[in-house]
């Protein structure tokens, strides 16, 4: 048996172990497996492959601006443009991009991104506007889980001091002009020299305890898609501000914010935005009307052509420089070499009483997953079911290439097996009183940009203007979050409004 000393000890090494999830042969699980949600692979990776590098045809119509991608950055920009004739094409059927939800006996449940840190300006003036009133997650928020039966969190106990530290350096950061901030523009050249450094390589240097590294790996890996050692020090910094801060989160995450800004532009007009088109080119006109090549994902035989006085893409930088024409190829070459992790998310069902339990839940050690949100923990004590719950589990996979080979075999029983094995250890009591009865997975192949070190240099030295082509899009903070795909909108819709 493994002690809960030995648990402990073993956690500084736990980033040459973390978030594999489980291969094999999986037996026939005792709970319901959902069908897949999240990345439609096809025809995503033939345009992501250069295997569409068709002329465009003819153009059929014209807009004032046309947003190629419905995730929140792009949204952000038609909401904010609402008045303008434009149009949002999203290749998938539903807008969000990974702040999508789903609902289970009336519980609704993050498939993606989940909850927000800052509402400050200009966030809350944006926030405002949709109609949306952020609410904090209540105390506690998180815990970290050993596996060990009797263990409490090591936080409270054995790191004590040691956490005590880390949040007293991040809070000394936080009140310094030199934090490492959003926008990245506004950087001061002390915290863009943190951009040089690895998260683990600058937590060494102020004399954090190396006991909290294997915490600080899972969170990493969760958050910004890799662990301590491969992350920028800026944006791990940034990130980790939040353990000192309250979090703010909707019932079923950050799907909330999607479609409060999706209905802002329905009413704006019907057929803004739509659904279904794979856009494959974009051409920058100087002085005139970029064009954009795209095709019904029901009918790729077909392709189309729109132009637009403004393309604003909110995509990936990776894609973006995949499907980007007319522009300097060292340029696009860059932003196709961004590397982006991928991601495993189960959102685990269960029937009876559910146990009180923080917002967020830590498994120190677990091979197969970070952490596990309670999707019911965002609603107030009163409104929160007695009778069923969800587990809002993510798994992100520490080799981003072998994830998505198995993403794309799609076998979904041997994928949420490993997950529901270390549930049971590192949360048994949610099993105490009620059982598993759906397990439902979301795939995401290319979730978010990895924050690796020097990425904030990078993502400063890019362009993103073409002529009237404007790139729009979180990864050009450098960092995964609702606040930078926020930043990077107001920035291209400042560009449009000034004209």
């Amino acid at each position: 048996m493994v002690t809960r000393r030995e648990a402990i000890a073993g956690f500084g090494a736990l980033g040459s172990q973390l978030l594999l999830p489980g291969a094999g042969i999986a037996q026939e699980p005792p709970y319901s497996l959902g069908e897949w949600t999240g990345d439609s692979f096809a025809p995503m990776h033939a345009i992501r492959d250069g295997l569409w590098r068709t002329a465009l045809p003819r153009p059929e119509r014209r807009v004032e601006v046309a947003v190629i991608g419905g995730g929140i950055a792009g949204l952000a920009v038609a909401a904010l443009l609402q008045d303008r004739d434009l149009l949002v094409l999203e290749r998938e059927s539903e807008t969000g991009g990974v702040a999508k939800s789903g609902r289970w006996r009336d519980v609704d449940y993050a498939i993606g991104s989940a909850y927000i840190v800052d509402i400050d300006e200009p966030f809350s003036d944006f926030y405002e506007t949709l109609g949306l009133a952020p609410r904090p997650v209540g105390a506690p928020v998180d815990r970290a889980l050993t596996g060990v039966a009797g263990a409490g969190d090591p936080r409270d106990g054995e790191w004590r001091g040691a956490y005590r530290r880390l949040k007293a350096l991040l809070r000394r950061l936080a009140d310094s002009p030199d934090f490492p901030k959003l926008p990245i523009a506004e950087a001061t050249n002390s915290a863009l020299r943190l951009d040089g450094l690895s998260l683990r390589e600058f937590l060494r240097r102020e004399h954090i305890d190396p006991e909290l590294f294997g915490f600080l790996d899972a969170y990493s890996l969760s958050a910004l898609g890799a662990p301590a050692a491969k992350i920028s020090a800026y944006a791990g910094v940034n990130f980790l501000s939040e353990i000192n801060a309250p979090i703010y989160a909707f019932p079923g995450g950050n799907a909330a914010i999607a479609r409060a800004m999706t209905a802002r532009i329905a009413r704006a007009g019907e057929g803004r935005i739509l659904p279904g088109a794979a856009v494959f080119a974009i051409e920058p006109v100087d002085g005139g009307y970029a064009r954009i090549g795209w095709f019904d994902a029901r009918h790729p035989e077909a392709p189309r052509c729109l132009e637009a006085r403004w393309a604003v893409v909110a995509a990936p930088y990776f894609f973006a420089g995949r499907i980007l024409r007319g522009v300097d190829p060292a340029v696009t070459a860059r932003m196709a070499r961004l590397r982006q992790g991928s991601y495993l998310v189960a959102n685990c069902c269960f029937e009876g009483t559910p146990p009180e339990m923080p917002y967020d839940s830590w498994a120190l050690g677990a091979r197969s997953f970070s952490d596990a949100i309670s999707a019911t923990a965002a609603l107030p004590a009163a409104r929160r079911p007695k009778d069923r719950s969800v587990l809002t589990v993510y798994a992100p996979f520490r080799d981003p290439r072998a994830g998505r080979a198995r993403l794309l075999a799609g076998d979904r029983a041997a994928l949420a097996a490993p997950v529901v094995e270390e549930l049971r250890r590192f949360l048994p009591e949610v099993f105490d009183r009620a059982r598993l009865a759906e397990v439902r997975l979301t795939r995401w192949g290319h979730h978010h940009l990895i924050a690796a070190p020097g990425i904030v240099a990078t993502m400063r030295a890019l362009p993103k203007r073409f002529g009237n082509v404007l790139l729009a899009h979180s990864d050009g903070q450098g960092m995964p979050a609702v606040e930078s795909a926020i930043v990077e909108a107001l920035s291209a819709v400042e560009i449009i409004k000034k004209g």
